[in-house]
């Protein structure tokens, strides 16, 4: 059981990473009307930027999400229950023999397999 003093720790992270994503929306509104400009043989690369900061955004929602929910009282395996499934396949794959995170190795192919 976490003290309280730790709970209202984690929802004050909680509500940081709340104004974080905010600003960061806006960022990528920003970013998305740029791109419209961008020159064609760039914007396939242009647009995989915005995806990232999409990414970006959701994790950092599930990370706060997470902290809320702790900090609110909740069991930690209820409140992992807030991150994205990225994050989950990241942990779930994670102890491959490199040392590295799935991201951080070979590139993906870029299609997700939900069942084999």
């Amino acid at each position: 059981m976490l003290k309280a003093q730790s709970r209202l720790l984690l929802v004050a992270v909680s509500d940081e990473l709340a104004e974080i994503c905010v600003r960061l929306e806006e960022l990528s509104e920003l970013t998305t009307e740029l791109v419209a400009d961008c020159p064609s043989d760039r914007r396939a690369e242009a647009m995989a930027g915005v995806q990232a900061f999409d990414l970006l955004i959701q994790r950092l929602e599930g990370l706060g999400g997470m902290a809320a929910a702790v900090g609110a009282g909740a069991p930690i395996s209820t409140a992992l229950h807030a991150l994205t499934l990225s994050d989950l396949y990241e942990r779930l794959v994670g102890g491959n023999d490199t040392g590295l995170r799935p991201s951080m190795s070979a590139p993906a192919s870029g299609e997700l397999t939900l069942f084999d």
